[in-house]
């Protein structure tokens, strides 16, 4: 990281000189202050806000770094962290884009809550390993200054799976998501984790699909060009997907909860409102913040914080009865 000495080497002046120009303090020259300025541009220098406030040692400021195109998602997640951060005195900074971590590597935010698997684990370990406080929430992550606080992926897609089971169907569907989407790697462990323990006599395919309308439309096409009129279960390990597939089934005239035994993992809102309401696993996303927010903040106070699981509950609907 450039700092405050490597301009004034290349500009020839002193620290001093430097700091000033940077502040616009007249007692510098306009021109050794436009000087300063360039020299400054072309080294790329970021100010370090943790250095302006040394004083107080802590800016207040927990950065949480979310992809920009899944705010609907992350919102009930966010209003737990800024709820808990702002009961203890600190302001919740949204991060996003190329250069969010900066807000983390430069010390304008005290820690951060990191839930954007664009931001790579080697980044994460670079931070850490420079002392930034973290909480993941989108992978298993261990170093001394890094916590987890993840969904249980496990549980919720276990018993559900075995609730499938317990229905009549002749076949059965797991609808993942991309193999980068952590969610989706878990839950599907804990399928065929379960599958391997039971060793089915029915037969099972794993079809890829991206957690979104379009790709539950899309699996369920491939799933209908093969059906025989007998019973299936299906298993989308995302709302979303789910409520795709219930759609295109519904289009092409199968009924949810005879026909197709269909189930998701969310319990998003639509998920309660679609006919036949869908048959989900449930968890408190804003609990999920709020706990996030009480590891970050432990984590910062250099008090003790464990890696914390999430509770995950079944939610029981007509879209796997008749």
């Amino acid at each position: 990281m450039v700092s405050i000495r490597d301009i004034a080497k290349k500009a020839g002046v002193s620290m001093t000189s430097v700091s000033y120009a940077l502040n616009d303090n007249p007692k510098v020259s306009k021109k050794t202050t436009a000087h300063i300025k360039q020299i400054a541009a072309e080294l790329n220098y970021r100010p370090n806000a943790a250095a302006r406030t040394l004083k107080a040692r802590k800016t207040k400021k927990l950065g949480v770094f979310i992809k920009e195109n899944k705010g609907i998602f992350y919102g009930d997640i966010l209003a737990g962290i800024i709820e808990t951060s702002a009961q203890a005195g600190f302001d919740t900074v949204v991060c996003t884009g190329d250069n969010a971590t900066d807000a983390l590597a430069d010390g304008s935010v005290d820690g951060g809550i990191i839930m954007d698997d664009l931001i790579t684990s080697e980044e994460i370990m670079r931070l850490a390993d420079g002392g930034k406080k973290i909480v993941v929430l989108d992978r298993t992550f261990y170093h001394k200054h890094v916590r987890q606080v993840l969904l249980d992926n496990q549980k919720g897609a276990t018993q559900m799976i075995a609730h499938l089971q317990a229905l009549q169907g002749e076949k059965t569907f797991i609808v993942t998501g991309s193999p980068n989407n952590f969610d989706s790697q878990e839950r599907l462990k804990a399928v065929q984790a379960f599958f391997i323990e039971r060793a089915p006599t029915y037969p099972i395919e794993i079809l890829e699909a991206e957690f979104e309308l379009d790709g539950g439309l899309d699996a369920a096409e491939r799933i209908y060009a093969q059906w025989d009129g007998k019973p299936i279960r299906v298993f989308a390990l995302s709302d979303s997907t789910a409520v795709g597939m219930q759609r295109y089934f519904q289009e092409n005239g199968l009924m949810i909860g005879k026909d197709i035994k269909l189930a998701g993992f969310d319990n998003s809102l639509l998920s309660q409102y679609i006919t036949p309401p869908l048959t989900t696993v449930d968890y408190t996303t804003k609990e999920w913040g709020n706990e996030a927010a009480h590891v970050l903040m432990a984590l910062i106070a250099e008090e003790e914080a464990h890696d914390s699981l999430i509770a995950t509950t079944l939610m029981i609907r007509a879209s796997t009865h008749t």
